[in-house]
């Protein structure tokens, strides 16, 4: 299987910062029928509308476990819960960031990210964050490690907070060809410790299939660093079956 057929097989499924779907799964829906995904764009890679600037140097730890790993609307570990170790480094609005998971798709286990950037204020409560995420997974048998760079702003409108990101790669997952993704997302808080939040995003990739893909959610802080997230994806894409169709996902988040 050519690495062409490989993304095409696998279009939303491989889709973090952040591939293809499990080899099984990928035949069972192209019978039927990429995440960066998964490969993915970062699930934990840090973006203008959740990423402050830090003064000092700051470290943090997070460990997430899901009942699912989504990204991009596709599920990254064939519907199967997924466990995320990540750490982050803060440094005056630079950020540097790495993470972990477990995947299932094409005989691979186990993905790993990393991110960087900067986040510049630009007054009005306005932020610019330009970075890289770079996505790459253990024992593939073929190389679809990918690199995407990344632009988004953000801003609150009333209680609300707004972005707009995009992400673009010359060489998706091993294809050679260019994808770009735009999500446009918002949240704002509830009541106390509670908040809602929303994006719709279009992935568009050089002679392969184009989607679009939503998801909304609800997230409580159940302790400081601890938090649950119950969040419904969807997507227009048929291509992948199960692996794309409208799901909720539950996730619990503690960070350090």
């Amino acid at each position: 299987m050519t690495n062409r057929q490989i993304a095409a097989a696998c279009l939303a499924a491989a889709l973090s910062s952040l591939a293809c779907a499990p080899a099984a799964s990928a035949q069972d829906a192209a019978a039927a029928t990429d995440s960066a995904a998964q490969p993915p764009a970062p699930n934990s890679a840090p973006n203008s509308a959740n990423t402050k600037p830090a003064s000092d140097l700051s470290v943090s730890v997070t460990l997430k476990g899901t009942t699912d790993y989504v990204w991009r609307g596709v599920s990254q570990s064939d519907n199967d819960p997924a466990v995320f170790a990540v750490v982050n480094l803060g440094y005056k609005g630079f950020y540097l960031g790495a993470e972990t998971e477990n995947v299932r798709f094409a005989g691979i286990k186990q993905e790993w990210d990393m991110w960087g950037g900067y986040v510049a204020r630009l007054g009005g409560g306005v932020a610019l964050d330009v970075g890289f995420v770079r996505y790459g997974y253990v024992d593939a048998p073929i190389d679809i490690d990918t690199f995407e760079v990344k632009a988004a702003l953000s801003g609150k409108v009333g209680p609300a907070s707004v972005s707009l990101a995009g992400y673009h790669t010359w060489d998706y997952f091993g294809t050679g060809e260019n994808a770009t993704y735009v999500e446009l997302g918002a949240s704002a808080p509830v009541i106390d410790k509670l908040s809602i939040s929303a994006a719709a995003a279009r992935q568009q990739i050089d002679r392969l299939s184009d989607y679009t893909t939503w998801n909304a959610g609800l997230s409580y802080q159940v302790l400081p660093g601890a938090s649950v997230d119950l969040r419904y994806y969807d997507t227009d894409l048929d291509k992948l079956g199960r692996l794309s169709k409208a799901r909720v996902v539950g996730a619990f988040t503690v960070t350090f």
